[in-house]
């Protein structure tokens, strides 16, 4: 791409603003279980914004991997909007029993979320990278059911 073009396509262009609205426990099993991730992405951008997937890796605070994930639901964000989109995690016991030892403290389990999602663009398919940090509470029967 021409240096010149580089440019205005860099001031025409937005990031998406993406944050996280929640995390939910979504099963516990025999093998492990399941975290529902409810990502939140809006557009700030005077055009609509076509996604094309998510890829997404769920750790603890001490960095031990929980889960990791790809979305490749693709879907148009509208100009000026915004939308949740929920992120499967697949869990083993190990993240489990991770997650439940660090919600033995006070009843939360502080995480981070990192990932990129993928725009598809007359550009080329950028990535937007994010990095959440935050905190949820599990169930109490979750805590009660890992030893």
């Amino acid at each position: 791409m021409v240096p010149a073009c580089s440019k205005i396509a860099e001031r025409a262009f937005a990031r998406p603003v993406i944050a996280v609205r929640g995390v939910k426990v979504h099963s516990v099993g025999l093998t492990g279980g399941s975290l529902d991730v409810a990502l939140f992405i809006s557009n700030p951008n005077p055009y609509p914004l076509p996604i094309r997937r998510a890829s997404y890796r769920f750790t603890l605070s001490d960095s031990t991997e929980i889960g990791r994930g790809e979305s490749a639901t693709a879907f148009t964000l509208p100009a000026h909007d915004s939308t949740a989109v929920r992120l499967p995690v697949d869990v083993s016991w190990q993240g489990l029993r991770a997650a439940a030892r660090d919600a033995s403290r006070d009843g939360t389990v502080d995480y981070r979320l990192t990932g990129t999602v993928t725009l598809g663009t007359p550009l080329g398919d950028p990535n937007v990278p994010f990095d959440i940090a935050g905190r949820f509470t599990p169930p109490p029967a979750l805590l009660r059911s890992v030893p």
